[in-house]
């Protein structure tokens, strides 16, 4: 059964924004018991790509883009549309049109299980697109999906109304449950590296500073 939900929940946009620069590396990191980052399939169109929004979720045909239109008529100014295009990648379901179309209204990304095309002209607009794939061919517009519904994307699971964000690394997802918590560690990571390389800086080996003397003597290692 296909479903359209046209409202969904979403996080408060000033938490949403305080993702803003932080990298899905320290996210990777700091959250890597929730399983949060996306396939290394899925790439950022062009490398200054930089996003934190809110998941409006699609679900598609293969190679079919209606609902992704339907999609960004529904969405707010802050969304990233994030499209379960079921991994096809012969056809590009998001170009410079339908790009342009989400800058206008206030979007904030699109991420694609599937493929784009238009990569110059998307990276000219400066509007963050990720994808698994590029392909010069067009989509189809005549099959049904649903909107606002849980998708896979990324080997992960998408629910409408997640954190999406994105860097020139790929694409992490926080659940909002655990955003504030999520934050406020991703924060004491970055001040926690910027001490470490102080200390690269000076001199002092990661194997000293981590104390991996402690996992390396456990291991049956013979020296000679």
């Amino acid at each position: 059964m296909h479903r359209v939900i046209s409202e969904i929940d979403r996080p408060p946009a000033d938490l949403v924004a305080a993702f803003d620069g932080i990298p899905t590396p320290i996210l990777s990191d700091v959250t890597s018991k929730y399983e949060n980052t996306m396939a290394s399939e899925i790439k950022p169109v062009y490398d200054e790509a930089s996003m934190a929004g809110t998941a409006f979720t699609v679900k598609t045909y293969p190679g079919d883009n209606l609902m992704v239109h339907k999609a960004l008529t529904l969405a707010e100014p802050g969304d990233v549309l994030v499209v379960d295009a079921n991994a096809y990648e012969e056809a590009g379901l998001v170009g410079e049109l339908l790009s342009t179309s989400c800058q206008v209204h206030g979007l904030h990304g699109t991420v694609i299980d599937g493929a784009v095309r238009d990569v110059k002209e998307i990276e000219e607009l400066d509007y963050p697109v990720y994808a698994r794939a590029v392909s010069p061919k067009g989509s189809y517009k005549a099959h049904p999906g649903s909107i606002n519904v849980p998708v896979s994307c990324g080997e992960l699971v998408v629910e409408p109304g997640d954190i999406v964000v994105g860097d020139e690394h790929g694409v992490a997802i926080v659940k909002p449950d655990h955003a504030e918590s999520v934050l406020e560690d991703a924060r004491d990571k970055l001040d926690s590296e910027d001490a470490t390389l102080e200390r690269i800086q000076d001199g002092e080996y990661i194997y000293d500073i981590a104390n991996f003397d402690e996992q390396y003597d456990d291991l049956v290692i013979q020296e000679q």
